[in-house]
């Protein structure tokens, strides 16, 4: 794992930082990272994945003009390995699927910014497909510091979803055969195994988890959106899309100013629920009384008040729920009533 400029800079601001009075309290309090997530880039035809190059700027400028902190992926997973606070203002950027405009239009532009930055490869496309990143282009950007890739599986397939026709050991063993057939493609094009998994789709579920965990990764990535700090666990981390109508300055600044809530418990978990039907749903918050206008959203049902119960730190929900999508996000959040800003905390539940 290499050691870069910004890695430097990052330890000298966290023991100056750490040596002043007060400020330990601060950045435990208000550090956090946001974590961007990109795909396309200046492809009009694919309008819910592009971003035009001039908006991908205005997102660059904003980030320089406002003094945010852009890390690479390392950086900020040996923070949350060693539990250093992270610092206020931190962003990391990642781009998924391994597009050419990637190359041809992204690269260019972080290059000129100095921003370091990460690309999961789908491993079938790549080096493969006309529209995805050359043997050769791969070449190029791994001998570039700022540039670190990670895996998004081999087949890009909805692997989070076993279905009914799959034994749990069959589904298991089709888990793993994807990943040894990724990994062998990713050795071949970028000259080491990979360490950290983007989830395809954005979609996951303990089994998933837990093959990555056995299997040498010290990080996933989803697709809920939502910022983080080192408590959160480093095969759940969430990224926010700014892609299609979320591409504009303002939702960039949304993300941004959204801190991440600190959930002890939930029901249901994550994953693959046991049927379609949610009795309740019940959230245990760290630190409740710290928020107010709390709220629970399901996709499938939209925004609900949930009862609060104060001595317990809890929120519930009382149901049924039944759901009919394949896929639901659960989100909760608040508003820190110290900070003013918006907490949210979102995860994945999957119909049986």
């Amino acid at each position: 794992m290499r050691i870069t400029t910004a890695a430097v800079s990052i330890l000298v601001i966290l023991i100056s930082a750490l040596s002043a009075p007060g400020s330990d309290a601060e950045i435990r309090k208000d550090g956090y990272a946001t974590i961007l997530i990109y795909h396309k880039f200046d492809e009009p035809k694919s309008p819910s994945t592009s971003i035009s190059s001039d908006t991908f700027i205005k997102h660059l400028d904003f980030l320089k003009e406002n003094s945010y902190s852009v890390i690479s992926i390392e950086e900020l997973l040996s923070l949350m390995r060693d539990r250093i606070p992270i610092p206020p203002k931190t962003v990391v950027i990642t781009i998924d699927d391994g597009y050419r405009s990637t190359y041809t239009v992204a690269y260019p532009i972080l290059r000129e910014y100095g921003y370091p930055f990460t690309v999961f490869l789908y491993m079938e496309g790549v080096g493969i497909f006309p529209d995805y990143l050359t043997r050769e282009q791969i070449e190029e950007m791994r001998k570039d510091p700022l540039v670190t890739f990670g895996n998004h599986s081999y087949s890009h397939r909805r692997l989070a979803r076993k279905g009914s026709e799959l034994s749990e050991d069959e589904y298991l063993q089709l888990l793993k055969n994807d990943l040894v057939r990724s990994e062998k493609r990713f050795t071949e094009l970028v000259g080491h195994r990979p360490f950290i998994y983007s989830y395809p789709y954005g979609e996951y579920n303990r089994p998933m988890m837990n093959l990555l965990r056995d299997n040498h990764y010290i990080g996933a990535f989803t697709q809920d959106t939502g910022s983080l700090d080192t408590s959160f666990n480093p095969f759940l981390i969430p990224r926010n899309p700014l892609v299609g109508g979320w591409a504009e300055l303002k939702k960039l600044r949304e993300f941004l100013e959204t801190e991440p809530l600190h959930i002890k418990e939930r029901s249901p978990d994550f994953g693959l629920l046991s049927g379609p039907e949610i009795a309740r749903i019940e959230v245990v918050v760290e630190d409740l009384d710290r928020y107010r206008n709390m709220g629970i959203y399901i996709s499938e049902f939209g925004w609900r008040r949930p009862v609060i119960e104060p001595s317990e730190g809890k929120l519930v929900l009382e149901g049924p729920f039944r759901v009919t999508r394949p896929v639901n996000r659960i989100a909760v959040t608040g508003i820190n009533r110290q900070t003013g800003r918006k907490a949210s905390f979102f995860y994945m539940i999957i119909h049986p």
